[in-house]
Protein backbone atom coordinates (compact mmCIF):
# COMPACT_ATOMS: atom_id res chain seq x y z
CA UNK A 1 0.00 0.00 0.00
CA UNK A 2 1.54 3.68 -0.89
CA UNK A 3 2.21 5.50 2.00
CA UNK A 4 2.63 8.91 1.29
CA UNK A 5 4.80 11.20 2.98
CA UNK A 6 5.62 14.41 3.32
CA UNK A 7 8.40 15.55 0.82
CA UNK A 8 10.59 16.91 3.37
CA UNK A 9 10.20 13.94 5.33
CA UNK A 10 11.79 11.84 2.74
CA UNK A 11 15.48 10.43 2.18
CA UNK A 12 17.75 12.29 -0.08
CA UNK A 13 17.36 8.50 -2.04
CA UNK A 14 13.47 8.89 -2.04
CA UNK A 15 13.61 12.26 -3.51
CA UNK A 16 15.94 11.29 -6.12
CA UNK A 17 13.81 8.38 -7.31
CA UNK A 18 10.56 10.30 -7.41
CA UNK A 19 11.94 12.98 -9.27
CA UNK A 20 13.91 10.40 -11.90
CA UNK A 21 10.62 8.58 -12.00
CA UNK A 22 8.37 12.05 -13.10
CA UNK A 23 11.33 12.44 -15.79
CA UNK A 24 10.70 9.25 -17.24
CA UNK A 25 6.94 9.83 -17.50
CA UNK A 26 8.15 13.27 -19.13
CA UNK A 27 10.31 11.57 -21.42
CA UNK A 28 7.79 9.33 -23.01
CA UNK A 29 4.84 11.72 -23.11
CA UNK A 30 2.58 10.07 -19.98
CA UNK A 31 3.62 13.23 -18.02
CA UNK A 32 1.87 15.87 -20.16
CA UNK A 33 -1.01 13.93 -21.18
CA UNK A 34 -1.57 14.75 -17.22
CA UNK A 35 -1.63 18.57 -18.33
CA UNK A 36 -3.71 18.01 -21.68
CA UNK A 37 -6.12 16.33 -19.70
CA UNK A 38 -6.35 19.58 -16.76
CA UNK A 39 -6.81 21.71 -19.20
CA UNK A 40 -9.47 20.22 -20.87
CA UNK A 41 -11.19 19.79 -17.69
CA UNK A 42 -10.78 23.51 -16.88
CA UNK A 43 -12.09 23.98 -20.07
CA UNK A 44 -15.51 22.11 -19.88
CA UNK A 45 -17.96 24.29 -18.23
CA UNK A 46 -21.02 22.87 -16.34
CA UNK A 47 -23.30 24.23 -17.21
CA UNK A 48 -22.14 25.79 -20.94
CA UNK A 49 -21.13 29.20 -20.23
CA UNK A 50 -20.66 28.62 -16.52
CA UNK A 51 -17.47 29.61 -14.65
CA UNK A 52 -17.50 26.29 -12.93
CA UNK A 53 -16.15 23.27 -14.65
CA UNK A 54 -15.63 19.41 -14.49
CA UNK A 55 -12.92 19.63 -11.96
CA UNK A 56 -13.33 22.76 -10.34
CA UNK A 57 -15.30 25.81 -8.49
CA UNK A 58 -17.85 23.16 -7.63
CA UNK A 59 -18.40 19.98 -5.37
CA UNK A 60 -16.14 17.70 -7.32
CA UNK A 61 -13.35 19.42 -7.04
CA UNK A 62 -11.88 17.26 -4.70
CA UNK A 63 -12.59 13.91 -5.72
CA UNK A 64 -11.44 15.09 -9.28
CA UNK A 65 -8.13 15.92 -8.03
CA UNK A 66 -7.97 12.87 -5.92
CA UNK A 67 -8.69 10.81 -8.85
CA UNK A 68 -6.13 12.21 -10.78
CA UNK A 69 -3.40 11.98 -8.33
CA UNK A 70 -4.25 8.43 -8.28
CA UNK A 71 -3.61 7.78 -11.84
CA UNK A 72 -0.34 9.85 -11.52
CA UNK A 73 0.43 7.57 -8.65
CA UNK A 74 0.10 5.04 -10.41
CA UNK A 75 2.07 6.04 -13.53
CA UNK A 76 5.01 6.74 -11.05
CA UNK A 77 4.78 3.27 -9.56
CA UNK A 78 4.86 1.69 -12.80
CA UNK A 79 8.08 3.39 -13.47
CA UNK A 80 9.23 2.63 -9.91
CA UNK A 81 7.64 0.25 -7.38
CA UNK A 82 9.86 1.04 -4.99
CA UNK A 83 8.72 4.68 -4.29
CA UNK A 84 6.74 5.10 -1.12
CA UNK A 85 3.81 7.21 -3.07
CA UNK A 86 3.04 10.50 -4.61
CA UNK A 87 4.40 12.48 -1.75
CA UNK A 88 2.52 15.70 -0.27
CA UNK A 89 4.29 19.39 0.52
CA UNK A 90 3.05 20.47 3.76
CA UNK A 91 2.83 24.15 2.92
CA UNK A 92 1.01 25.13 5.39
CA UNK A 93 4.01 25.01 7.57
CA UNK A 94 6.81 26.66 5.83
CA UNK A 95 6.23 29.68 7.10
CA UNK A 96 6.95 28.32 11.01
CA UNK A 97 10.06 26.58 9.23
CA UNK A 98 11.69 29.24 7.37
CA UNK A 99 11.76 32.03 9.53
CA UNK A 100 8.05 33.59 7.65
CA UNK A 101 9.69 32.80 4.26
CA UNK A 102 8.39 29.89 2.40
CA UNK A 103 10.94 30.42 -0.49
CA UNK A 104 13.63 29.31 1.84
CA UNK A 105 12.14 26.08 1.67
CA UNK A 106 14.25 22.98 1.09
CA UNK A 107 11.70 22.01 -1.71
CA UNK A 108 12.58 24.70 -3.75
CA UNK A 109 16.49 23.41 -3.81
CA UNK A 110 18.39 21.41 -6.88
CA UNK A 111 18.13 18.58 -4.91
CA UNK A 112 14.21 18.67 -4.68
CA UNK A 113 12.39 20.87 -7.43
CA UNK A 114 14.96 23.08 -8.33
CA UNK A 115 15.16 26.61 -7.19
CA UNK A 116 12.64 29.34 -7.77
CA UNK A 117 12.94 31.38 -11.56
CA UNK A 118 15.58 33.96 -12.89
CA UNK A 119 13.78 36.87 -13.48
CA UNK A 120 16.26 38.04 -15.73
CA UNK A 121 16.09 34.48 -17.65
CA UNK A 122 12.12 35.15 -18.09
CA UNK A 123 11.89 33.55 -14.60
CA UNK A 124 12.93 29.80 -15.41
CA UNK A 125 14.18 27.36 -13.12
CA UNK A 126 17.92 27.04 -14.18
CA UNK A 127 18.43 24.01 -12.12
CA UNK A 128 17.50 21.11 -10.37
CA UNK A 129 15.43 17.64 -12.01
CA UNK A 130 13.38 19.54 -14.33
CA UNK A 131 15.48 22.74 -15.27
CA UNK A 132 15.38 20.68 -18.63
CA UNK A 133 11.42 20.40 -18.94
CA UNK A 134 9.49 21.94 -22.09
CA UNK A 135 5.93 23.12 -20.64
CA UNK A 136 3.07 21.92 -22.83
CA UNK A 137 0.89 25.74 -23.74
CA UNK A 138 -2.68 25.79 -24.73
CA UNK A 139 -3.20 27.47 -27.59
CA UNK A 140 -6.96 28.69 -27.04
CA UNK A 141 -7.66 29.95 -30.49
CA UNK A 142 -7.08 26.34 -31.89
CA UNK A 143 -8.05 24.19 -28.94
CA UNK A 144 -4.04 22.84 -29.50
CA UNK A 145 -1.29 22.41 -27.62
CA UNK A 146 2.32 23.41 -28.28
CA UNK A 147 5.53 22.73 -26.69
CA UNK A 148 6.95 26.52 -25.01
CA UNK A 149 9.69 27.23 -27.27
CA UNK A 150 12.35 27.28 -24.56
CA UNK A 151 12.93 25.27 -21.62
CA UNK A 152 12.93 25.64 -18.39
CA UNK A 153 9.87 25.66 -16.50
CA UNK A 154 8.59 29.06 -14.95
CA UNK A 155 8.39 30.28 -11.45
CA UNK A 156 8.04 33.38 -9.19
CA UNK A 157 7.92 33.08 -5.88
CA UNK A 158 5.63 35.64 -3.83
CA UNK A 159 5.68 37.82 -7.17
CA UNK A 160 2.26 37.22 -8.22
CA UNK A 161 1.69 40.09 -10.87
CA UNK A 162 -1.76 39.82 -8.87
CA UNK A 163 -0.90 40.84 -5.49
CA UNK A 164 -0.74 37.28 -4.05
CA UNK A 165 2.14 37.58 -2.12
CA UNK A 166 1.24 35.81 1.29
CA UNK A 167 1.27 32.06 1.86
CA UNK A 168 -1.35 30.28 3.79
CA UNK A 169 -0.07 29.16 7.71
CA UNK A 170 -1.54 26.52 9.98
CA UNK A 171 -3.59 28.15 11.30
CA UNK A 172 -5.85 28.83 8.04
CA UNK A 173 -5.99 24.80 7.92
CA UNK A 174 -7.28 24.33 11.41
CA UNK A 175 -10.05 26.75 10.91
CA UNK A 176 -11.24 25.18 7.80
CA UNK A 177 -11.18 21.93 9.43
CA UNK A 178 -13.03 23.08 12.52
CA UNK A 179 -15.24 26.02 10.90
CA UNK A 180 -16.62 24.29 8.04
CA UNK A 181 -18.55 21.01 9.13
CA UNK A 182 -21.16 21.55 5.68
CA UNK A 183 -18.98 19.85 2.45
CA UNK A 184 -20.56 21.95 -0.36
CA UNK A 185 -24.16 23.31 -0.73
CA UNK A 186 -26.36 25.14 -3.43
CA UNK A 187 -25.57 27.17 -5.62
CA UNK A 188 -22.46 24.47 -5.97
CA UNK A 189 -20.35 27.26 -6.72
CA UNK A 190 -17.98 29.98 -5.82
CA UNK A 191 -19.89 31.97 -3.26
CA UNK A 192 -20.71 28.86 -0.79
CA UNK A 193 -19.67 29.47 2.89
CA UNK A 194 -18.65 25.46 3.23
CA UNK A 195 -15.62 23.34 3.68
CA UNK A 196 -14.89 22.54 -0.26
CA UNK A 197 -15.25 26.00 -1.74
CA UNK A 198 -12.92 27.55 1.34
CA UNK A 199 -10.14 24.73 0.71
CA UNK A 200 -10.80 25.38 -3.07
CA UNK A 201 -9.85 29.38 -2.00
CA UNK A 202 -12.58 31.48 -3.33
CA UNK A 203 -13.63 33.67 -0.43
CA UNK A 204 -12.03 36.66 0.76
CA UNK A 205 -9.35 36.32 -2.24
CA UNK A 206 -7.78 33.69 -2.64
CA UNK A 207 -7.06 31.27 -0.21
CA UNK A 208 -5.30 27.57 0.84
CA UNK A 209 -5.87 25.92 -2.71
CA UNK A 210 -5.57 29.16 -5.10
CA UNK A 211 -3.14 31.09 -2.66
CA UNK A 212 -0.62 28.37 -3.27
CA UNK A 213 -0.86 28.35 -6.78
CA UNK A 214 -0.78 32.19 -7.20
CA UNK A 215 2.50 32.35 -4.69
CA UNK A 216 3.94 29.76 -6.53
CA UNK A 217 3.33 31.81 -9.91
CA UNK A 218 4.54 31.23 -13.55
CA UNK A 219 3.08 28.22 -15.09
CA UNK A 220 1.04 27.16 -11.93
CA UNK A 221 -0.99 30.11 -12.46
CA UNK A 222 -2.47 29.00 -15.64
CA UNK A 223 -4.83 25.85 -16.73
CA UNK A 224 -1.73 23.95 -17.80
CA UNK A 225 -0.35 24.01 -13.96
CA UNK A 226 0.68 20.81 -14.49
CA UNK A 227 3.58 21.51 -16.34
CA UNK A 228 5.51 22.25 -12.55
CA UNK A 229 5.43 18.42 -10.61
CA UNK A 230 5.26 20.88 -7.62
CA UNK A 231 1.32 20.92 -8.88
CA UNK A 232 1.10 16.90 -7.45
CA UNK A 233 2.75 17.64 -4.29
CA UNK A 234 0.44 20.68 -3.84
CA UNK A 235 -2.77 18.41 -4.29
CA UNK A 236 -1.72 15.82 -2.94
CA UNK A 237 -1.57 18.12 0.63
CA UNK A 238 -5.05 19.44 -0.54
CA UNK A 239 -6.15 16.10 -0.54
CA UNK A 240 -4.82 15.10 2.85
CA UNK A 241 -6.23 17.74 4.63
CA UNK A 242 -9.70 16.73 2.99
CA UNK A 243 -9.22 13.19 4.34
CA UNK A 244 -8.91 15.20 7.37
CA UNK A 245 -11.83 17.07 7.46
CA UNK A 246 -13.75 13.16 6.43
CA UNK A 247 -12.13 11.64 8.98
CA UNK A 248 -13.52 13.84 11.59
CA UNK A 249 -16.97 14.48 10.07
CA UNK A 250 -17.73 11.70 7.56
CA UNK A 251 -16.94 9.54 4.91
CA UNK A 252 -19.47 8.83 2.44
CA UNK A 253 -22.59 10.22 4.37
CA UNK A 254 -21.05 13.96 3.92
CA UNK A 255 -20.25 14.70 0.42
CA UNK A 256 -23.30 16.91 -1.46
CA UNK A 257 -24.78 16.80 -3.64
CA UNK A 258 -26.37 13.40 -3.94
CA UNK A 259 -28.40 14.58 -6.69
CA UNK A 260 -29.67 17.83 -8.33
CA UNK A 261 -26.40 19.41 -8.67
CA UNK A 262 -24.49 20.65 -11.47
CA UNK A 263 -23.69 17.74 -14.00
CA UNK A 264 -20.66 15.58 -13.03
CA UNK A 265 -20.70 16.70 -9.32
CA UNK A 266 -23.38 14.30 -7.91
CA UNK A 267 -22.63 11.63 -6.05
CA UNK A 268 -23.54 8.88 -8.62
CA UNK A 269 -21.74 11.06 -11.58
CA UNK A 270 -19.35 10.17 -14.01
CA UNK A 271 -16.08 12.76 -13.75
CA UNK A 272 -14.80 13.21 -17.21
CA UNK A 273 -10.85 13.95 -18.32
CA UNK A 274 -9.42 11.10 -16.59
CA UNK A 275 -7.48 8.18 -18.06
CA UNK A 276 -10.61 5.79 -16.39
CA UNK A 277 -13.76 7.61 -15.76
CA UNK A 278 -14.93 7.49 -12.47
CA UNK A 279 -18.64 7.83 -10.33
CA UNK A 280 -17.53 10.50 -7.73
CA UNK A 281 -18.80 8.52 -5.32
CA UNK A 282 -16.06 5.57 -5.71
CA UNK A 283 -13.22 8.11 -4.73
CA UNK A 284 -15.06 9.29 -1.27
CA UNK A 285 -13.03 6.68 0.93
CA UNK A 286 -9.04 6.26 0.62
CA UNK A 287 -9.03 3.20 2.96
CA UNK A 288 -10.50 1.28 0.03
CA UNK A 289 -8.36 3.15 -2.30
CA UNK A 290 -5.29 1.51 -1.17
CA UNK A 291 -3.36 4.15 0.25
CA UNK A 292 -2.94 6.49 3.47
CA UNK A 293 -0.88 9.23 4.86
CA UNK A 294 2.44 9.42 6.98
Amino acid sequence: MPVRKNILDMTRDEVKRFTAALNALKSNGTYDAFTRRHMTAMNTATPAGSLRNIAHRGPAFLPWHRASLLEMEAALLAVDPSLPGMPYWRWEREGALNGGNPARSRVWTADYLGSDGVATSGNRVLNGPFASWVALLHQSSTNTFVPRSTPGLVRALGRDPGGTTSFPVEAQVTDVLAKYQTYDASPWDATVPAFRNQLEGWTAGSQLHNQVHRWVGGDMLVGTSPNDPVFWLHHCNIDRIWWAWQSRYGVVSTYRPVTGGPAGHNLGDQMRQLITPRQVGSVLDVKTLGYTYA
